[in-house]
């Protein structure tokens, strides 16, 4: 019984980690894209730089150490700025959560090698990009960069060559299907940037799981537009990011 007492406390401990791990993680990506969002070209070479540390989103004020302990501190302030007693938004802490909860999820079965690694990068780059996306309906350059390299040494470091080739194809294939839709429209209809995930997903995920990815997103944006077209939502932008991130974590962590 104290064996598996003890073996629990591990497990206990271990999950925490993992969980916190993430959660500073998304506290880095939330204050990254608050930045971002600040900047009219959503550069990192262009980001607010005011300040070195960290600062209120409303007063401005830099924030002391005990202010940025992720989940604690907001927790701890009440969800309050010390300073000008505004309410902090809640994404910072949902974002804290999220990222908690997609690391610990990854580490379920997982080892501590490179994989392991790669796939806490990919999908944190993921899901910071699919925050952006949902709020500003835009996806930071400089992240797809990041994602795309990371994806591509995953295929590469694994020797995943089918998955690159399929994905180059499929990614020239919606490219060229954009371009046909934004002449004969005479509008953008979807993102570039899109396009690059799209990219990315195809070197991470092996060719059927990734094809049920997209077509997993699209099946959910083609219910979003349903639902908007009832209630007569003039809303015509859609946060694909958002969708493609949700169903390929959901992909690998079910499948």
């Amino acid at each position: 019984f104290d064996k598996v007492k003890n073996n629990f406390r591990a497990i206990i401990v271990i999950a925490l980690f993992y969980f916190y791990f993430g959660a500073i993680l998304g506290s880095y990506f939330q204050s990254l894209n608050s930045r971002m969002a600040k900047d009219q070209n959503l550069n990192f070479s262009n980001l607010n730089t005011e300040s070195r540390r960290s600062n209120c989103d409303i007063c401005g004020n830099d924030l002391q150490i005990f202010e940025l302990i992720p989940i604690i501190s907001f927790l701890f302030l009440k969800g309050r700025c010390r300073h000008c007693n505004q309410k902090i938004s809640i994404e910072h802490l949902t974002s804290e959560l999220l990222f908690g909860l997609i690391v610990l999820s990854l580490s379920f079965n997982a080892s501590l090698d490179l994989n392991f690694a790669s796939s806490i990068l990919f999908f944190c780059l993921l899901f910071a990009i699919a925050l952006f996306d949902l709020k500003f309906f835009l996806i930071p350059k400089n992240y797809l960069f990041v994602l795309i390299l990371t994806s591509c040494v995953f295929a590469l470091v694994n020797e995943y060559v089918v998955n690159f080739i399929f994905a180059l194809f499929f990614t020239l294939s919606i490219w060229l299907m954009k371009y046909i839709l934004d002449h004969v429209k005479k509008e953008e209809t979807f993102g570039l940037g899109d396009v690059f995930i799209i990219f990315a997903l195809g070197c991470y995920f092996e060719p059927i799981l990734f094809s049920l990815i997209i077509l997993t997103s699209a099946l959910s944006g083609l219910v979003i537009f349903t639902i908007r077209f009832i209630f007569s939502n003039p809303e015509k932008k859609l946060p694909f990011g958002t969708l493609m991130a949700l169903s390929a974590f959901s992909s690998e962590v079910l499948v």
